[in-house]
């Protein structure tokens, strides 16, 4: 009998044993936080391709490694339209160009900032708030680029005006963005049409169709055209063509004396983040001087904090870095232009079909 007690007094020992551990276990994933369900996970939209690899080495890599047990976790090609359709729910922070970032701002979707957030907040320049219609901050630019004029230096001198584009020697060789409204922007500076009166734009963009080689969809599109020779010059972004120009190939950008189009890519974090802290930690990183100049001096585009600091050989490439080169941009009002955006799509479509 006394044998039968010690056996049942062990049992009852380990079975307690047990229950403290699987309580422990339990307790550990019931205390979990973040939106994949690990504690200090935040996942991150992106742009893919090349843009990625240097996100995560220059950014996303140091961020893990400076915060441990933080996880970030990518979701690339992650659109607006996925996004407005409650696509976003294990989503935290999402990356996008300005009009993107102001337009689900507008619905609703994103945190609003403030300088109490972000250690950072008041070293950028003006031009990196993203601010809704009701001049609320629901992202913040952390890169700015220029769109203008990249060509091939080796067929053609440095143009000097957006009506390049126009010109008969370029029949067929020229190449501008599918529906893109810098574009609009631009050839709207060419025409001195105005907001009220759009059509100097339409008739100019019925006149350039012969120049035309190829409307392209893809950002990365002009690189292959240059390659095989198909196009001279196109409206793209300045740091696509100077990594061209880094792999020796013969292309050049310029921002022509009608100016350019400022590039904002932007951060906004979602209202349906279940790791808000975490996300404005990880925005604020970003934000840090020396990230910025890692990223600029890989991708080649410049940084929206003043005080970082990138190296002459890097400046003379033509980065968009500094007040000055910021300021000869256009900055276009998007919550003026984003109730525009489907006519003024309506309308190119019409001009440049026939």
């Amino acid at each position: 009998m006394k044998l039968v007690k010690k056996i049942r007094n062990l049992s009852i020992v380990s079975l307690s044993i047990l229950f403290l551990v699987v309580s422990s276990v339990l307790s550990a994933c019931g205390n979990s936080t973040g939106s994949s369900g690990s504690k200090g996970t935040i996942v991150v939209t992106t742009y893919g391709g090349t843009y990625d690899k240097v996100f995560k080495q220059y950014v996303v890599d140091p961020f893990v490694k400076k915060n441990p047990g933080v996880n970030v976790k990518l979701a690339p090609y992650t659109t607006v339209a996925k996004l407005a359709n409650g696509g976003g729910k294990n989503i935290d922070i999402v990356s996008l160009d300005d009009f993107d970032i102001i337009d689900i701002g507008n619905k609703g979707l994103l945190d609003k900032m403030d300088a109490k957030q972000f250690s950072n907040w008041n070293d950028l320049y003006d031009q990196t708030y993203l601010k809704n219609k009701e001049g609320n901050t629901v992202g913040l630019a952390v890169e700015f680029g220029a769109w203008g004029i990249a060509y091939n230096h080796e067929k053609m001198n440095k143009p000097t005006s957006w009506n390049v584009f126009w010109d008969k020697e370029f029949k067929g060789k020229a190449a501008m963005m599918n529906q893109f409204i810098p574009d609009i922007i631009m050839t709207q500076k060419l025409t001195g049409a105005t907001d009220s009166n759009m059509k100097p734009v339409w008739d100019a963009f019925k006149k350039v169709r012969p120049n035309i080689s190829q409307y392209y969809s893809s950002f990365s599109a002009p690189e292959a055209m240059f390659d095989s020779g198909s196009i001279e010059v196109a409206s793209w972004f300045d740091g696509r063509a100077i990594a061209m120009k880094k792999q020796g190939k013969p292309i050049s950008f310029t921002v022509p004396k009608e100016g350019g189009v400022l590039i904002r890519g932007g951060e906004g974090i979602l209202k349906s983040s279940k790791n808000k802290k975490m996300a404005r930690k990880f925005i604020d990183f970003r934000l840090d001087p020396k990230v910025q100049a890692n990223f600029a001096k890989h991708l080649y585009y410049g940084p929206t904090n003043k005080a970082a600091k990138l190296d002459n050989s890097l400046v003379n490439e033509g980065i968009t870095y500094g007040q000055e080169a910021i300021d000869r941009l256009t900055v276009p009002d998007w919550n003026k232009i984003l109730p525009e955006r489907k006519d003024w799509f309506n309308q190119w479509t019409e001009v440049t079909s026939k």
